[in-house]
This record gives C-alpha cells, structure tokens and sequence, in this order.
C-alpha cells in the first residue's frame, strides 16, 4: 500500500462517509427499540411477545454468534479478489439483505412462544450477520482511505458526524413511526433510507488491493491474538459497549418510567444526546492535536463513568421539570461519547499499522472484524444482563428500580474499560510506535 498520504476532498469523504450514516440508522433502531417491541413494560397495554428475559438470552445467543463470524468476514473482505474490489461487493450486496433481514424483526409470527422465540432467534442471526458483511469492510477501509493517523482523525471525524446523523435521523424518524404507524412502517422506512446511503458511499469509497500473500483465517487470527496492545484494546472495548448497550436499550423505559413522557418522546431525548454529540467532536478533533490519542481515550472513558451516574438523580430536585432533568442528565454522556467513538476506530489504525510492523503486511478487515467481535459481545452480554436487572429489581411505573440501577452498571462496565486501556502503549505513528515499546527495525523485521 502507498504509505503516502491520499488527501481527500470533502466531497469524497462526505460521500465515503454515508456508510456511516445508514449503518448507525438501523443499528440505533433496533438497539434501541427491539427489546421494549418484544418485551414491553407489563402495563404498556403493548402485546409481550416474550419475556424480557428470554429477549435476552436469545439476543445473546445472536449477537454470540455475530462476534464468532466476524473475524472470518474480516479475512474474507482481506482476501476477497473481485471485479469489483475487496470491499466494495460487500456493500453493494449486502446492503439489501440487510435492510429486508431488518424489516422482518418487527414481523413475529402468530403462535406460541416457542414459535415466536424461534422466528426471533432466526431473524436476529440473520440481521446481525448482514449488517457485520457491509460494516466490517466498510470500518476496515478507514486506514486506507487516509493512512496519515492525523488524517485519519479527521476521516473518522467526518465518518462519525454522518454516523450520529443517522443516528438522530433514526431517532427523530424511528421513534415517532414506532408510536403512530407501528414498527414494521418503521423497519420500511429506515430500511430503505440506510440502504440508499449505503450504496451512496461507493461514490467515495477507495478500495485498495491487497499487497504480498495472504495469512491463513486462523493462523491470522493466532497472530492477531498475540498481538497485546491490540487485547487490550479488544476487551477494553469489550465493556465499554457493554455499557454502551445497556445505556441505548434503557432509554424508552427512562423516558416512559422515570422522565414520565410517551414512547415518541424517546426521539426527543435522543435527538438531544445526538446533537451534543456532533457538536462536541471538533473539540475532540482540536485536542487529538495536542494530546495523545490513548490519553484522550483514556479521559473519554472515565469521563462516560462518571456522567452515567447522572440519570440516578432525575426526579429528586423538586420544582425542576422531569423533561428538564433528563434532558440535562444526559448531556455529559453524549458528550463523552460523542469523543469516544471519533477517538476509537482512528485510534483502531493505529494497532493495523502496528501489526503490519510486526507482519509485514496490511490486514485491515481482519482487525476491525475482530473489533467487531468485542463490541458484539459487549452487546450479547448487555442484552443477557440488562432484561435480567429490570426484571429482578422492577421496571413499572409504580417500581422503576431497575431502570435505575442500569446506570450504575453502565458506571461499572465504563471504569472497568478505562482500567483496562490504561496499559495500551501505542503511540500514533510508526515512528512514537517504535519509542513507546523501545523496539528498532530489527526487533521488527525478527517478529512473526
């Protein structure tokens, strides 16, 4: 690969950035709303397709098996030799599979539960193995597209702006379809929009071939898990979407349960984090110039500990609206978050550099695949953890204590991520790579 820096216009990294926009539209609406459709408050008044418990597990099991496919999407996107590049097919194919896969969630058969917990288990599969055969490729072309970690910064800036667009076009445009017209409108809607945008990115995309023969899928894998600064990243990773998760499906029971408001002002409130989120990222792109990217992360992550405490408080200033309480409760995390994902996936170039140091060769998707892995199980386990804490501790108006208490879990998970990353030692280049493990060219050219 040319180890120059490929400027890109703006008009190519808007278009490349599209991606981002219609992945974070369907993964924002099913996160957010796939538990509370299948397992809705107990007096909603909603239809209870499933226990929340059961909702649980079986997301469990799919996000489970996701986390296991996706560093064999890695090598495949790695290894793929087409007429239409490594990444491309991907996209261009997959991106349909995807948005039908995510219509068909909100359509549960008529029949007992047993019927239904196996259509679910099916759909979900489905879905989650989709959407990584279209985000897998797509995330690992960011070192491609700007190989320079500075510039890199600013692609995954433009990259994530797109992506909390999508988020708040899913929740201004999810929410509301949710209440009034029903999910499958909904599932209709943000297929096809997220399809469309999809699609739109291969306007901008730059697929670049693959250089020197390839590794095989598990001896690749073996190296890539004897790679430690990348563990650390993976189970740092690991909890923090976790935490994350939890955080995203809690939200329609905060905003019915704790904020007293109706299901279409779950929007509301995520249209407010979203726009705090894009509006907090050129200050992080500001300080990537004067601080590290592992201290920003770092800070990024104790950051999204302590403002997950935040929400415990809504309802106990008197005199104070609930909206006003939620609403302001929440700014902190968007914030915090807004710089986390920027910070990330740039930050994810910078261990690819690192193993082609180690390998000699550039094997993007396969890193990012295994990324993936970690913020699948983060998800499976938050799905498993989270059903099981409202239901223990209760989730009805007259008892909101579970709803509660998530965010003391988010808080857990956040400071154990931050933890976890305080060992992570690369520097963001090559070069600040070399210094901080005090390693020459030859300690290079001897690793496997």
């Amino acid at each position: 690969m040319n180890k120059q820096s490929h400027r890109l216009t703006l008009g190519k990294t808007l278009l490349y950035s599209m991606a981002s926009a219609g992945l974070n539209i369907m993964s924002i609406t099913v996160s957010t709303w796939i538990l509370y459709f299948y397992a809705p408050p107990p007096d909603s008044g909603r239809v209870q397709y499933l226990p929340a418990a059961l909702v649980g597990v079986l997301l469990t099991l799919g996000s489970l098996w996701d986390a296991v496919i996706d560093p064999f999407i890695g090598y495949w996107s790695d290894t793929l030799t087409s007429r239409w590049g490594r990444r491309r097919p991907f996209l261009m194919f997959g991106a349909p599979v995807v948005a039908v896969l995510l219509v068909l969630i909100w359509t549960p058969p008529a029949g007992s539960r047993g019927v239904t917990a196996l259509y679910f288990t099916l759909v979900t599969i489905g879905y989650f193995t989709a959407f990584s055969l279209v985000g897998i490729p797509y995330d690992s072309t960011l070192p491609e597209m700007a190989p320079d970690s500075h510039d890199r910064m600013r692609l995954s800036y433009w990259k994530n702006l797109l992506g909390i667009l999508g988020v708040l076009i899913g929740s201004l445009v999810a929410a509301p379809l949710f209440d009034s017209i029903g999910p499958v409108a909904m599932g209709i809607v943000v297929g096809a929009v997220a399809m469309g945008t999809i699609w739109l990115s291969l306007l901008g995309l730059r697929d670049v071939e693959s250089e020197g023969a390839p590794i095989g899928v598990l001896e690749g894998m073996k190296i890539t898990l004897r790679n430690r600064q990348f563990i650390i990243v993976f189970i740092s990773t690991l909890f923090m979407h976790l935490g994350y998760q939890m955080f995203l499906a809690n939200l329609p029971y905060f905003v019915t349960l704790i904020v007293e408001r109706t299901e279409g002002d779950v929007g509301l409130l995520q249209g407010v984090l979203i726009l705090v989120m894009a509006g907090i990222g050129p200050l992080w792109t500001w300080l990537d110039k004067r601080f590290t990217q592992r201290t920003l992360v770092l800070a990024a992550s104790l950051g999204m500990a302590v403002s997950a405490l935040l929400p415990l408080g809504v309802g106990l200033i008197p005199g104070v609206p609930l909206l006003a309480q939620g609403v302001v409760s929440l700014f902190p995390m968007a914030a915090m978050l807004g710089g986390y994902f920027i910070l990330i996936y740039a930050l994810m170039g910078n261990v690819v550099d690192y193993d082609e140091m180690l390998t000699g060769r550039r094997r993007e998707a396969i890193y990012y695949g295994t990324f993936s892995f970690a913020n699948g199980l983060g998800i499976s386990v938050g799905a498993l953890i989270m059903p099981l804490v409202l239901e223990t501790f209760g989730y009805t108006s007259q008892n909101s204590l579970g709803v509660r208490l998530v965010y003391g879990m988010v808080c857990i998970t956040s400071l154990l991520g931050a933890w976890i990353f305080r060992t992570y030692r690369l520097g963001d280049t090559p070069e600040a790579t070399r210094r901080a493990l005090k390693l020459d060219v030859s300690d290079v050219e001897s690793n496997p």
